[in-house]
């Protein structure tokens, strides 16, 4: 039976850390005392001795390594960013400051106003690279990527969740298992896009004819869910059964509670997004997270639950899998699921388990995110959605639209990569590798000593080991990369003059999908699946705002306008685990559009 966490981490890391050097200590001078005859030291000498010596070892440990890290540099021509000077528990509290309270980046955002776009941090005694230049993040993702995996601290966070799949593991067996099956697109996803798409509709559709809001992020996680789980499982969960919550302050609320919760698909999302909050809040603590955690670890818990969920499915995969070795058949790539997929790589449960979790999160929480903030701007930005029901009413009218639609509409496909741009999606990982950047920051650490370029100076030395954080949601807003509207939302700088002049000649400005050998294998499937779903909203609702009457978290008093960042202009407040999102919801009200309506009526 393994340890509780807290148990495992001191008797493997504290109490030889404590212990040994004392002891050893104290052995030396008892082995000296005895060879040299000398008499007993009396009992105060003894203890200041072994009381000296962790104050002694880390002042020693600590000159060395400053000497052993400024001869590195030397040797390889290079000099040390510049770092934060502030204790580990002050930089501790500012992101912890920053997390309850504060904006997305806040303190890294200030730390790179006074030190520049890269500096280092040390939190106790472990140092962390942290970055927004382009170079830098185009080093570690691509060019030097060999010199970078994911490590051991990112391994250590994430296992107990999402095991060893794409998400947090290095190597190519992952890379290699997954890549077969999102090489190409399916026309048959859009199959499965419209299923899902309608049933999603039709109830928003629903709640909008009872003059009612609508949680919408809560409504696309469902859909994302939905046509994940078939594009995945080649079954949906059905998330959608559950239908949608309404608003904690209307009467209907406590009706449906029961049936909504007790849904076993929202006590899968629920346990799947918890255990996503355990891990995404372990980062600041490294290994030291099991001291929170000291009884029990959380996501495993979690992962039971998903587990639960999702072996059913895994077994009748495995069990269909013998059937056809055995009867001789074999789906190509382009018929089967993903799962299939997977059981004709291995039986091993808990490996294609990982692989599944780690796949679907991609599939699901970023998707769902990228769609949620596409609703936020249309409701703040009428005239975006004007632009967006031209080209769609030009190009498809009320029909169905296909992947040529899809990919015809220029627009469209600028206003999602606004969205990625202006409001994140950032780095997760996902979907088959590094896939639709949906956090703050996210980083590698360096398996040999190496070096970043530094623009006009000698090269940033980074040693082995070294934890390197880069953020391409702080890389996404510098004006001296995209110009003085950097903060703007405005999808034509995808399409004017401001391509050619800012992203065409230096394309690591702009990160969605990430890059490099773990660049997201299924960025094609998103897009598909993100522009699809907006066709038909848009086709289907017009007028769409913000419910602040029943928003149950509005932004903090501290969000007030800051230089250089978009804090204070959000209408609602943000968090971010492994994806971003909007706490409590989305609370949206629409109407439908009159060839809807009429459409309605005559059903």
């Amino acid at each position: 039976m393994p340890l509780p966490p807290g148990l495992e981490l001191l008797f493997e890391d504290v109490i030889p850390r404590a212990l040994g050097p004392p002891l050893l200590v104290y052995g030396i001078l008892k082995l000296t005392q005895y060879l040299l005859a000398a008499h007993d030291w009396p009992s105060w000498a003894w203890v200041a001795a072994v009381a000296a010596t962790h104050p002694a070892y880390w002042i020693i440990s600590g000159v060395y390594n400053q000497i052993h890290r400024r001869r590195e540099a030397a040797a390889r021509g290079a000099i040390f960013p510049p770092r934060v000077q502030e204790s580990s528990f002050k930089v501790i509290k500012a992101f912890s400051d920053s997390a309850l309270t504060g904006y997305m980046g806040d303190a890294v955002h200030d730390w790179h106003t006074q030190y520049g776009n890269t500096f280092l941090l040390r939190i106790f005694g472990i140092y962390r690279v942290v970055t927004t230049e382009p170079e830098h993040i185009k080093a570690i993702l691509a060019t030097q990527f060999d010199d970078f995996w994911k490590g051991p601290y990112e391994e250590d966070n994430f296992t107990s969740l999402l095991g060893s799949g794409v998400f947090n593991s290095d190597g190519t067996f992952h890379r290699n298992m997954t890549r077969p099956f999102f090489s190409k697109v399916r026309i048959s996803d859009f199959d499965v896009f419209e299923r899902h798409a309608e049933d999603t509709l039709s109830l928003l559709a629903e709640r909008v004819a009872s003059s009612d809001p609508v949680d919408f992020q809560d409504a696309v996680a469902r859909f994302t869910l939905d046509s994940a789980t078939e594009f995945l499982f080649g079954k949906a969960v059905k998330s959608l059964d559950a239908g949608l919550p309404y608003p904690a302050s209307r009467p209907l609320s406590s009706s449906t509670t029961n049936d909504f919760f007790n849904h076993p698909s929202t006590k899968f999302v629920t346990a799947f997004s918890e255990g996503q909050e355990v891990i995404s809040q372990r980062g600041v603590l490294g290994r030291y997270w099991r001291f929170k955690e000291f009884w029990q670890d959380k996501a495993a818990e979690h992962r039971k639950s998903v587990e639960e969920f999702i072996l059913p499915i895994l077994e009748d995969a495995l069990e269909n899998r013998k059937e056809e070795v055995v009867s001789g058949e074999v789906k190509e790539i382009g018929d089967e699921t993903f799962l299939e997929h997977l059981v004709k790589f291995t039986e091993d449960k808990k490996v294609v388990m990982d692989e599944l979790l780690n796949i679907l999160l991609a599939a699901r929480d970023t998707t769902a995110s990228l769609l949620t903030f596409s609703v936020y701007v249309l409701t703040q930005r009428p005239d975006i959605y004007a632009r967006l029901k031209e080209e769609i009413t030009e190009r498809v009218g009320n029909s169905r639209p296909t992947y040529e639609d899809t990919r015809d509409m220029k627009y469209l496909r600028a206003f999602l990569n606004g969205v990625s741009l202006w409001r994140l999606l950032e780095n997760t990982d996902n979907l088959s590798d590094d896939a639709h950047n949906t956090r703050p920051f996210d980083g590698r650490t360096s398996k040999v000593s190496t070096t970043l370029p530094n623009k006009g100076g000698r090269p940033w030395c980074v040693p082995k080991d070294t934890i390197c954080i880069y953020s391409v949601f702080l890389m996404h807003r510098r004006e001296d990369l995209w110009g003085p509207d950097a903060l703007e939302f405005d999808p034509d700088r995808f399409l004017d003059e401001r391509l050619h002049k800012y992203l065409t000649p230096n394309p690591f400005i702009f990160l969605p999908f990430n890059a490099g050998p773990r660049i997201c294998l299924g960025q094609q499937f998103a897009y598909n699946e993100a522009s699809y779903f907006m066709i038909k909203l848009v086709q289907k609702f017009t007028d769409l705002s913000l419910a602040l009457d029943v928003q149950p978290s509005q932004p903090p008093k501290e969000w007030i306008p800051q230089p250089g960042t978009t804090k204070g202009r959000d209408k609602v407040m943000l968090k971010s685990h492994l994806t971003m999102s909007v706490r409590d919801g989305l609370w949206v009200r629409m109407k439908t559009t009159s060839s809807q309506a009429d459409q309605e009526k005559s059903s």
